[in-house]
C-alpha cells in the first residue's frame, strides 16, 4: 500500500499543478489521446491543437506579447551608496558616506514607440503561427489523401484477386478438358501472385502513411484511423474562387511582412529620437561636506549624442531593410496570386480527369472485361484477350483512384495557396 501511494501521489500532484498552472495543457493532452479518428477535418483540428511545433510557436507569440507589455515602462531608478572608510573612528569627523538616487528620463513618445515595435514583433509571431497552421493543414490533407488512396488500391487489389480466383477456376476447367494449354493456367496463377505482392506493398505503404499522419497530429502510436477510403468529391463554386482571389491580401505571409514593415518604421522613429539628449534626474546626499547646506545636491545629467556616423549608418541600414521588405512584399503578392491560379488549374484538371474515368473509361473497361470473360468461358475468345481486358480494367481503376487522390490533394494545396486553414467548400455544401 505504501509503494502504491508513492507511485500514485506524485503523479496526482503533478497533474494538479499542471492544471493550476496551464489548464490548456491538460485539455490539449486529453484531446490528443484520441483512440480513433473518423473524420478528415477532425484530424486537421487535432493537428492544429496537438502538433508540438504549433504549440511552440504559440508560446513564442505569448512570450513576445509579455515582452511588449514590459517595454512600455521607464528604466529602474538607480541607487548609489559610497563610504569614506578612513573617517571611521576619528573624533573630529562624522562617519562619511554618500547616497545618490537617479532616475533616467525619456523624451515623450519613446516608451510608446518601444511598445509599438515590440507589438509589431508579436504580430510577426502571430502571422508566423497562421502561416504554419496553413502549411500543417495542407500537409495533413495531402498525406491523408495518400492514406485513402492506398486504401482504395487495396480494395481494388482484393477485387481483382477475387476475379483471378474465378478466372483460374475457369482456366483449370478448360485445361482439364483439353480446350486450353497449361501456359494459360500458369499465367493466370502468376497474375494472382503479382496482386499478392502488390497487396503487401500497399499495406506497408498505408502503415507509413498512418505513421506520418500521427507525427503531424502528434497522436499516439495506438491511434486508429477509421476514415472512409472514398475521398469526398471536392467542389468549389465560381463565387468562392473569386472570393479567394480577392482575399489574397489577408494571407498570413503578407501580414508577416506588414508587421516587419511596422517594426522597421518604429525603429526609424526610435533612431530619430536617439539623436536627442537623454536625461536623468539625480538627488545626492554627501555627509563629507562640513556645511549642512552643501550636503544635499539635486540636478540633471545628460548624454551628448555626438554622431560620428553611428546613428546615420544605423538609420541607412534600417531604411535599406525597409525597401527590401517592400520589394519582397511585391514579389510575394505576385507569387501568391499565380500559385492560387495554378493550384486551381491543377485541381480542375484532376477533377475533369476523374469525371472522365468515372463516366467513360471505367464503364467501358468493365464491359470489355465482362465480354472477354464471357467469350473465353464459351470458347469464342482466347486467354490473351481476357488477360488484356483484366489488365486494362485494373489500370483504369488505379488511374481513377489516382485522379481522385490528385483532386483531393490539389484541393488541399488550393486551400493553402489561398492562405486558409479550413475548407471553404463546406460553406458551399451547406448552402446547397
Amino acid at each position: 500500500m505504501v509503494y502504491f501511494q508513492q507511485l500514485v501521489w506524485p503523479a496526482a500532484v503533478a497533474l494538479l499543478i499542471s492544471l493550476i498552472v496551464d489548464p490548456s495543457i491538460v485539455l490539449a493532452t486529453t484531446q490528443c489521446n484520441q483512440t480513433t479518428v473518423s473524420d478528415s477535418e477532425l484530424l486537421v483540428e487535432l493537428a492544429l491543437t496537438c502538433n508540438a511545433g504549433q504549440r511552440a510557436i504559440n508560446e513564442r507569440w505569448q512570450a513576445q506579447q509579455y515582452q511588449a507589455q514590459s517595454v512600455g515602462h521607464l528604466d529602474d531608478p538607480k541607487l548609489m551608496l559610497g563610504i569614506a572608510p578612513q573617517t571611521f573612528g576619528q573624533d573630529n569627523f562624522d562617519d562619511g558616506y554618500i547616497v545618490e538616487l537617479s532616475q533616467p528620463l525619456l523624451w515623450p513618445g519613446i516608451l510608446a514607440l518601444r511598445e509599438k515595435a515590440a507589438l509589431a514583433e508579436s504580430d510577426i509571431w502571430q502571422a508566423t503561427q497562421g502561416e504554419e497552421q496553413v502549411r500543417l493543414a495542407r500537409d495533413v490533407r495531402v498525406n491523408l489523401a495518400m492514406w485513402q488512396y492506398h486504401q482504395m488500391l487495396i480494395t481494388i487489389n482484393q477485387k481483382h484477386q477475387a476475379l483471378w480466383r474465378k478466372f483460374i477456376a475457369i482456366t483449370r476447367t478448360k485445361y482439364v478438358s483439353g480446350v486450353t494449354g497449361k501456359s494459360a493456367l500458369l499465367q493466370a496463377t502468376h497474375e494472382q501472385h503479382l496482386l499478392l505482392q502488390e497487396a503487401i506493398e500497399l499495406k506497408a505503404a498505408q502503415t507509413r502513411d498512418a505513421s506520418e499522419l500521427k507525427r503531424l497530429a502528434n497522436l499516439s502510436t495506438t491511434t486508429v484511423f477509421t476514415i472512409k477510403a472514398d475521398m469526398p468529391i471536392t467542389d468549389l463554386s465560381a463565387n468562392t474562387y473569386a472570393e479567394l482571389l480577392a482575399l489574397l491580401d489577408q494571407q498570413p505571409v503578407l501580414k508577416k511582412l506588414e508587421a516587419k514593415q511596422r517594426h522597421k518604421n518604429n525603429q526609424l522613429k526610435l533612431i530619430d529620437k536617439d539623436r536627442y539628449p537623454s536625461f536623468a534626474a539625480m538627488a545626492r546626499y554627501n555627509s563629507l561636506w562640513m556645511s549642512d547646506e552643501q550636503r544635499w545636491v539635486v540636478g540633471v545629467n545628460m548624454n551628448l549624442p555626438l554622431d560620428f556616423g553611428k546613428r546615420t549608418n544605423h538609420e541607412a541600414s534600417v531604411r535599406a531593410e525597409q525597401i527590401a521588405l517592400q520589394w519582397e512584399q511585391q514579389n510575394v503578392q505576385v507569387q501568391l496570386r499565380e500559385q492560387l491560379i495554378q493550384a486551381h488549374s491543377y485541381w480542375q484538371q484532376a477533377k475533369d480527369t476523374y469525371q472522365l474515368y468515372q463516366q467513360k473509361l471505367k464503364p467501358l473497361s468493365r464491359d470489355s472485361l465482362e465480354t472477354a470473360r464471357h467469350e473465353y468461358q464459351t470458347g469464342a475468345g482466347d486467354f490473351l484477350s481476357l488477360l488484356t481486358a483484366q489488365r486494362q480494367l485494373l489500370a483504369t481503376e488505379r488511374k481513377a483512384s489516382m485522379a481522385l487522390r490528385d483532386q483531393y490533394a490539389q484541393f488541399a494545396k488550393l486551400i493553402a495557396a489561398a492562405g486558409l486553414v479550413h475548407n471553404p467548400a463546406a460553406k458551399d455544401n451547406n448552402h446547397e
